[in-house]
């Protein structure tokens, strides 16, 4: 059974809202107020978060990025009356992995809840067979669990790499497949971001352990 901590201080629509995704296998515990919910989240486990805007203490925007700070791997569904599409698009800045305006379908929102409880489980299991996880929806790639700082270009070409593991890959095939790095670049330009991921990723291009320099060619992602 899933574990969901509801931060919603309308008691009518919290306990609706718990009795029904209780159909569905999903246990709620429901808090009113951001530093509740923050206690509660250290001292308890939670698969997912569903947060109102409109709370008590401080703006739900806020919480949001104070709980993706402290707990990265809690996915956050943002819940709420409000219509702005400021909100929505500061609430995917600061963490939101969902945006659901209400009112909505109550079903809507359990298959929303399952899809992204499915995606983070399958995800974390993936991080802990593989020392690199691409997550193709966020465009991010984890590092033993912990997300690398990536620019897009950096995600892209390292993601191609991955993806055709153990297969030399030519700078003329990353730059003709890699949309950040426009088709007149350079060689040079493909080996300093090539540079910049080794760095991030703390490998030696002299003694590689993830990334091997084909000469004449391009690189090769040698790693398991």
């Amino acid at each position: 059974m899933s574990r969901i901590l509801m931060v919603e201080d309308d008691e009518q629509i919290a306990t609706l809202l718990e009795e029904y995704l209780a159909r569905y296998t999903l246990e709620v515990l429901s808090v009113a107020s951001p530093s509740v919910a923050l206690e509660k989240l250290s001292i308890e486990q939670y698969d997912l978060i569903l947060l109102d805007l409109g709370l008590p203490e401080m703006d739900g925007l806020e919480l949001c990025k104070i709980i993706k700070n402290q707990h990265p791997n809690i996915p956050i569904i943002i819940s709420t009356a409000r219509s702005d599409v400021s909100d929505k698009v500061v609430a995917f800045d600061v963490g939101a992995d969902d945006y659901i305006a209400k009112p909505y379908e109550p079903r809507e929102l359990v298959a929303r809840i399952q899809a992204i409880i499915k995606r983070y489980q399958t995800f974390s299991t993936a991080s802990r067979e593989e020392v690199f996880v691409v997550d193709k929806i966020k465009m991010q790639i984890a590092m033993n669990g912990e997300t690398l700082d990536l620019t897009l270009a950096e995600y892209e070409i390292f993601a191609l790499l991955l993806e055709r593991k153990h297969q030399a890959i030519s700078r003329e095939f990353i730059v003709n497949s890699v949309n950040a790095v426009k088709w007149e670049s350079s060689d040079r330009s493909i080996d300093v971001i090539i540079g910049r991921i080794r760095h991030k990723i703390g490998d030696d291009p002299k003694n590689p352990k993830y990334i091997r320099s084909i000469r004449g060619v391009g690189y090769k992602y040698i790693g398991t």
